[in-house]
């Protein structure tokens, strides 16, 4: 075979996440924006998984909102990045209390980006300093936190997971699920859209289901007072064969644990 003189090449590897396999039965949860997060729909989600006995759990991205990062001129007088990280901290804190002993894998969404974002405008020298990587100002490491980065599709067994910034998915007035089936065109599961939803299409072979999650944060934030949003978490059930059967629903307070 013929060998050409290309000039060097800066690609770089691009690989999924994948879950370990003995995961059987994995809480997911997301977007609650901390410290913006509600509490009721947090001591909710967090007692389901405790009564469903999860055995790992994925927090799907936007955990912390990083306002004061954010491009959209923050408010001056909100709670500052530093205020965050104590607050993510202690929010850890609770989830090792109340699920002892499970691993627990983090997920960066849209709003954690914003970390990397503003770094390489103001303070670009100092992305270079392991201390400053946006793990480390979280301390995720001696928490014992997996993170999970670079936009990385996560594999569940044989399910796809992303946050949904990385397909592009934006505000959505019908179906987020279904936006996210046109977007893969494969079986997935989202957040980011902060709605509870399922579609599916059928097929010859295998009907394709896509899901959408909703959130944890606030109700009424003041970029979205009126919106279509929904409180909701997810469960994955696992077999041996990567195999899956997603529990998908919204939260309401005093919800009976029927799923």
């Amino acid at each position: 075979m013929k060998k050409f003189n290309w000039p060097k090449s800066y690609e770089e590897p691009f690989a999924a996440y994948n879950l370990p396999n003995w995961i059987k039965n994995l809480g997911v949860m997301s977007d609650t924006h901390i410290p913006y997060h509600s509490m009721w729909a947090l001591t909710e989600a967090i007692n389901y998984f405790m009564v469903k006995k999860i055995d790992a759990l994925l927090l799907n991205g936007d955990i912390l909102d990083c306002y004061m990062l954010s491009k959209f001129n923050p408010d001056p007088t909100k709670r500052h990045f530093d205020q965050e990280v104590i607050a993510f901290q202690e929010f850890i804190a609770v989830l090792k209390e109340a699920l002892p002993g499970i691993p627990i894998y983090y997920k960066l969404g849209n709003h954690e980006e914003r970390y990397n974002k503003i770094m390489i405008l103001r303070s670009p020298e100092f992305l270079a300093i392991k201390h400053f990587d946006f793990e480390n100002v979280l301390g995720c490491n001696e928490m014992e936190i997996n993170v999970i980065k670079d936009q990385r599709r996560v594999y569940a067994g044989k399910l796809p997971i992303y946050h949904g910034h990385e397909v592009n998915l934006k505000s959505v007035s019908v179906n987020p699920a279904r936006s996210l089936f046109l977007k893969i065109h494969a079986s997935a599961l989202c957040s980011h859209l902060h709605r509870t939803s399922q579609h599916t299409e059928p097929s010859i072979k295998e009907d394709v289901v896509c899901y959408s999650t909703g959130h944890l944060g606030e109700e009424h934030p003041l970029y979205a007072r009126e919106n279509k949003w929904n409180h909701g978490i997810a469960r994955i059930r696992l077999n041996e064969d990567g195999d899956y059967k997603v529990i998908n629903f919204g939260l309401t307070e005093n919800k009976l644990f029927i799923v």
